[in-house]
């Protein structure tokens, strides 16, 4: 099956063009309403329904019911729909979700924050400033929806094959750009495995709960992160393949920064702290940050998150 991604900032016009590509494509279109209506099939509250809206989620409430809903149901939804049928995927995490499977085309729109603000006085009759103010709040909340979820900047490039300015193009115009890179693309007989790919997409679950508290104190002061991006390799058998390797936990991307959260006992860290004197070895010019536990606790403290 094929899927198309949409991910898009309030005003820049991608929902339309995500509903005029569906119709004209005879795709699915999975939004908002489409996502509601499955859960309420499932019988969930209305709360646990608000909870996949990419624009309206708060993420303070990391292990509330609406996560778990979050964590289990909406990319299960996604996923299996996209067995089925060719699909438009609008927010959602649909970058996310499919990230590398061979039958997506993602697709980011955009538009300078003056011009959508223009748009959003003339659709919803509100003042420049409530305007600025919308968009403001929605870019943040998505970009914390996505590095909650999925540990990924929703600005970054490189998730995207196609990002579109919509400040000086219609969404006819923008679409006429989609359409050359669907074609060739041939999605549909390039997403074959996509039942492979639903163990590759599910939303960030912390391997443990200090990496969540530490993922709160970085949302909060707005640092930009992604969770375990890179492994590399300590060790290697006679054929060159790797026996042994180190993951960091979090990369601080403004910074070029990985940090490695150490909370076990003392007595326990041997085996750690001998795995990154081999890292340090090996890649001296990598930075790497180790917070053991004494540090951790203290960074909680500082911030009011120790229990």
């Amino acid at each position: 099956m094929a899927i198309i991604t949409i991910s898009r900032q309030i005003g820049s016009g991608g929902d339309e063009i995500a509903a005029r590509l569906a119709a004209e494509l005879g795709f699915t279109l999975v939004d908002h309403a489409l996502l509601v209506e499955l859960l309420k099939a499932q019988h969930l509250s209305q709360s646990d329904v608000e909870a996949v809206d990419e624009e309206e989620r708060s993420t303070t409430s990391a292990q509330s019911p609406a996560d778990q809903v979050y964590v289990d149901l909406l990319p299960a939804f996604i996923t299996n729909l996209a067995t089925e049928k060719d699909l438009v995927v609008l927010d959602c995490g649909g970058q996310c979700v499919f990230r590398g499977f061979p039958g997506a085309l993602h697709v980011r729109v955009v538009a300078a924050a003056k011009e959508r603000a223009r748009r959003l006085m003339d659709e919803r009759g509100i003042d420049e400033r409530s305007a600025m103010r919308l968009i403001e709040e929605s870019d943040e909340t998505r970009r914390r929806f996505i590095r909650h979820y999925y540990g990924e900047d929703i600005d970054a490039a490189v998730h995207y094959d196609l990002v579109i300015n919509t400040d000086r193009l219609s969404v006819e115009a923008a679409m006429r750009l989609i359409r050359p890179a669907v074609e060739p693309a041939d999605l549909a007989g390039r997403g074959q495995d996509i039942g492979h790919r639903l163990e590759t997409a599910r939303p960030l679950p912390f391997a443990h709960p200090s990496e969540a508290e530490f993922a709160r104190v970085l949302d909060f002061y707005q640092i930009r992160w992604e969770y375990e991006p890179r492994t590399f390799p300590l060790a290697w058998d006679e054929a060159g393949n790797a026996t042994e390797a180190f993951s960091p936990d979090f990369y601080l991307v403004d910074f070029d920064l990985f940090i490695e959260l150490t909370t076990l006992k003392q007595s326990l860290v041997t085996e750690k702290n001998r795995k990154i004197r081999r890292f340090r070895e090996l890649y001296p010019a990598v930075t790497l940050k180790v917070f053991y536990g004494r540090d951790y606790r203290s960074l909680l403290a500082k911030y009011g998150l120790a229990k």
